[in-house]
């Protein structure tokens, strides 16, 4: 029975008809493409979206994310759905084969979001954090940051959020407080409180990659004082991973999206 959520008839004329997508393989950077590889992206899309994401879309809508003494809990879907969007490599679309990645063209990106969001909005939002945050690491991040983080990442193990929004300042990040306060290690001590975090905590993550929005203390005022700096929820310290001293303190409920938690 086809499925009622996308037409992968369409999808696939579309890629390969009118985008003609694979004659990007001739390119060095996409040169471990094919036609074929191409084809499988779509079809493990297409298991992930069938088996996982759109089975769960209506529990994760009836059963919202909790908050209980200081955990949060998602829906038990969430981690089917990491595993296999880590193992299948499409977290990792658009990340270097170096990195851990699949180095997939945006236009197989493009198709793969597509048919996973019809699927299950929620779910998606999970991997499509995580995803985004990785990829910022890897176009700005120093070789170490790449090294520390990108990998668990890309395999769906390391939860990735965006933290940008603080109480008093709404979406005007031109008001934000938190600040960073250089150590002599070359790290910083960030002080601050963020708010609506989609995905910013749950039982299925092994750790929390927060890129966090602080200014340095003496930076200028404004948004040409912001800097963005990766705030783990645990921390790599003499071969172990200890309390970062990041805390959840609550969780809002979304409308649209109930199976993901927004925290602060």
């Amino acid at each position: 029975m086809m499925a009622k959520y996308y037409s992968l008839r369409n999808l696939r004329f579309l890629v390969r008809e009118v985008f003609q997508a694979a004659e990007i393989t001739k390119y060095p950077h996409f040169s471990h493409l094919d036609h074929e590889t191409l084809e499988m992206v779509f079809d493990s899309a297409v298991q992930i979206a069938d088996t996982i994401a759109y089975p769960s879309a209506e529990g994760m809508d009836r059963e919202q994310a909790e908050f209980e003494n200081g955990n949060v809990t998602v829906h038990p879907a969430v981690e089917k759905y990491m595993k296999a969007m880590g193992e299948s490599g499409l977290l990792g679309a658009a990340g270097s084969l170096e990195m851990g990645g699949s180095q997939l063209p945006v236009m197989s990106q493009t198709a793969v979001g597509f048919v996973l969001t019809a699927a299950n909005n929620s779910i998606t939002m999970f991997t499509g954090l995580t995803a985004g945050a990785a990829n910022l690491i890897a176009s700005f991040g120093s070789q170490a940051l790449k090294d520390a983080y990108l990998p668990n990442m890309y395999a769906g193990k390391w939860q990735g959020t965006m933290c940008l929004t603080e109480p008093q300042a709404g979406s005007s990040l031109h008001y934000i407080t938190s600040s960073a306060t250089p150590q002599e290690d070359g790290s910083y001590k960030i002080k601050g409180h963020k708010i609506y975090i989609s995905a910013g905590d749950h039982q299925f993550a092994d750790n929390i990659v927060h890129l966090y929005l602080a200014r340095i203390d003496g930076a200028p005022a404004g948004t040409k004082g912001i800097s963005l700096f990766v705030v783990p929820k645990k921390r790599l310290e003499n071969g172990q991973f200890v309390d970062n001293d990041v805390k959840t303190i609550g969780i809002f409920h979304k409308m649209g999206q109930k199976g993901t938690p927004a925290i602060h």
